[in-house]
């Protein structure tokens, strides 16, 4: 397997050479996600504000999920070879996940790579964190691939959070910057808004207290029984309950008990919830932006601990509110008493910038890279 992998290397390096023959564009920017099939909400907000800055920018969005790579590897080919182009012509890159041309090629000197990672933090460990581990890659599969390797700048949401995205991404401290992703704008600016068109689209949903349930992905584990249960403990005279469940994970659900809002995004109904219930997943670290009371449903905690790793002691950081058991998790959030003091000891640990800026720190990073010209890189190299 390692030799085949070394042996498509080579032969995409040498394909990306000619590639490299085009010249670069100084005002394009390239986005590529393997998120979703759409643009994602940090993306389509850091291109409004790249148009703002400057109309000349030329912009390209590539937003594709792979989920069955050898099912439909001509597709995977197809799509490979327009984002190496794309590298080979562009003079920053910006991805929110693994992106295999990314890691894999060498660049030309003039590219610059700005990995903002698809979430705020990490309560789970992964990438680095994780060879080795059930949930995780095979440590030389890793490495074969090149796993997170070429990028000149990481966002992180905190100072503290960096501390693990430094092991997830196996990167020295130098390389990130603490200035929290454009959600967290979208978040502080349009709450009002979002509750709004969501109140118009779900009238009753103002009726009564919302309780959302995120669950963090699961690989190849059923959790419909632990679903139920949480499902089945909820009093309906009082709540809704909404349930989004993670996008590679289907969930079968009651949709004549339970709301899922399918055309709306867990970012956009924190702003309608009352109380929020996740797990591992950074959810949690978003829903302290709006200070969302915020519960956890640890029912796999051991076994998730064991299999996957925790970069943060739920039960200790949000005492009160870490449950394994969906009956005594509702009649917590029943009594009407949370530990706000621990959400505020929480939120100042691992959301660094509440300025509402974030979206403009990190296009004042792309619009820098691009307005640095090829003879500088090459004088600063040999200086």
């Amino acid at each position: 397997m390692i030799v085949l992998l070394e042996i498509c290397k080579f032969v995409l390096n040498i394909i990306y050479c000619f590639f490299k023959l085009f010249r670069t564009n100084n005002d394009k920017i390239l986005f590529i996600s393997r998120q979703s099939n759409e643009i994602t909400l940090d993306f389509d907000l850091l291109y409004q504000a790249l148009k703002k800055k400057k109309k000349n920018y030329k912009i390209v969005i590539i937003c594709k999920k792979f989920d069955n790579i050898q099912k439909k590897f001509i597709v995977y080919i197809y799509w490979t070879l327009k984002m190496m182009y794309h590298l080979a012509t562009s003079k920053v890159c910006v991805i929110d996940s693994y992106c295999l041309p990314v890691s894999v090629l060498k660049h030309k000197k003039s590219l610059k790579i700005l990995q903002i990672w698809h979430s705020l933090g990490a309560i789970k460990q992964f990438g680095y964190q994780t060879l080795g581990k059930k949930s995780g890659r095979n440590h030389k599969l890793a490495l074969g691939l090149n796993m997170h390797k070429n990028y000149d700048l990481i966002v992180s949401g905190s100072n503290e959070m960096t501390k693990y995205f430094e092991k997830a991404f196996n990167y020295e401290s130098d390389k990130f910057i603490n200035v929290g992703l454009p959600r967290i704008d979208y978040l502080l600016h349009q709450n009002i808004k979002i509750k709004n068109k969501i109140i118009k689209a779900y009238p009753e949903l103002n009726k009564k207290k919302v309780i959302l349930y995120v669950p963090t992905f699961r690989k190849n584990k059923d959790c419909t029984i632990y679903v139920n249960e949480l499902i089945n403990v909820i009093n309906y005279k009082k709540y809704n309950l909404i349930i989004k469940s993670h996008p590679n994970q289907d969930l079968i659900l009651d949709e004549n008990i339970i709301y899922t809002c399918k055309e709306f995004s867990a970012i956009d109904l924190l702003t309608i919830s009352d109380y929020v219930i996740t797990d591992y997943s950074g959810i949690a670290i978003e829903a302290a932006v709006l200070d969302k009371k915020t519960y956890y449903y640890l029912y796999d905690y051991d076994e998730y601990k064991k299999n996957n790793g925790l970069n943060i002691d739920i039960y200790n950081e949000m005492p009160q509110c870490a449950f394994k058991h969906a009956s005594d998790l509702f009649n917590k959030i029943d009594n009407g008493v949370y530990n706000y003091e621990a959400l505020q000891k929480y939120k100042s640990k691992y959301i660094t910038n509440l300025k509402g800026n974030s979206t403009e720190l990190i296009v004042e990073v792309i619009n820098n890279w691009c307005e640095v010209k090829m003879t500088d890189v090459l004088e600063n190299k040999n200086n």
